[in-house]
């Protein structure tokens, strides 16, 4: 038994989506449009995507051409507050320094034994010279000038005394040196070229009140007190320096 050919629809031997208009003879289809083919060139290759990084750092996911964001470059600790405190503490030790300097030239000045100076006697002047006529008036007798008087120089009380001997050992110079002298009294040298030596005789016990102190920048120096051949004391420093006779 054969089938009579259908009566609508396309022929079963055209492919399907050729993409040729179908014919549709009932009239529920005849406003349809015509079938496409949705992939009009099914071999076309589609365009590439580059491959996705990863970052440990973040929760998204970065190309291959966007590098990940650096971290912060940690910044170096400002060196302005430690060198401005440095240059503070120097000019209050160089100011504590020259204070001290002060302090033991007002000392050893208030201490120095004054000399007054005899005054100069009073000559009369010489007299012009007359016309051999002698004169009509009578000359007056001279007043009598009174004779300078002189401050007796201070004496100290004399006693049994000891040797002290000073020293100063370093480089280059030292800006001044005080030491006790002979009868007790302060004396200071300025710009003394080291080392450096002095010889005294003081009072006893000299062990109580012989003393040296010495005042430089730079390198260290040291200070030596002896009293009647026996060392007493020695110290090594740098700025202000003191020795005394005491151990």
């Amino acid at each position: 038994m054969t089938d009579s050919p259908r009566r609508d629809g396309s022929d079963p031997t055209q492919p399907f989506g050729s993409g040729s208009p179908v014919d549709y003879p009932d009239p529920a289809y005849a406003n349809q449009p015509p079938y496409q083919g949705a992939y009009p060139n099914p071999t076309q290759q589609l365009p590439s995507y580059p491959p996705y990084g990863y970052d440990a750092g973040a929760t998204g996911q970065y190309g291959a051409g966007s590098p990940p964001p650096s971290a912060p470059t940690p910044t170096e600790p400002d060196g302005h507050e430690p060198r401005l405190w440095l240059w503070i503490l120097a000019a209050i030790a160089i100011l504590v320094l020259v204070g001290l300097v002060v302090a033991l030239v007002i000392t050893n000045g208030s201490r120095q034994e004054t000399v007054v100076a005899p005054p100069q006697p009073i000559t009369p002047a010489p007299g012009f010279s007359t016309s051999p006529t002698t004169p009509t008036t009578t000359s007056r007798a001279p007043r009598p000038i009174p004779a300078p008087t002189i401050a007796p120089p201070t004496t100290t009380a004399t006693g049994p005394t000891e040797t002290v001997t000073y020293e100063v050992t370093g480089e280059g110079r030292a800006i001044n040196i005080t030491y006790l002298d002979t009868g007790n009294m302060l004396q200071t040298e300025f710009n003394v070229p080291l080392p450096w030596t002095k010889q005294v005789e003081l009072a006893q016990p000299a062990t109580e009140t012989a003393s040296v102190s010495v005042v430089n920048f730079g390198p260290e120096v040291a200070c030596t007190v002896t009293v009647n051949g026996v060392q007493t004391q020695h110290r090594t420093g740098s700025g202000i320096t003191i020795c005394v006779g005491t151990r």
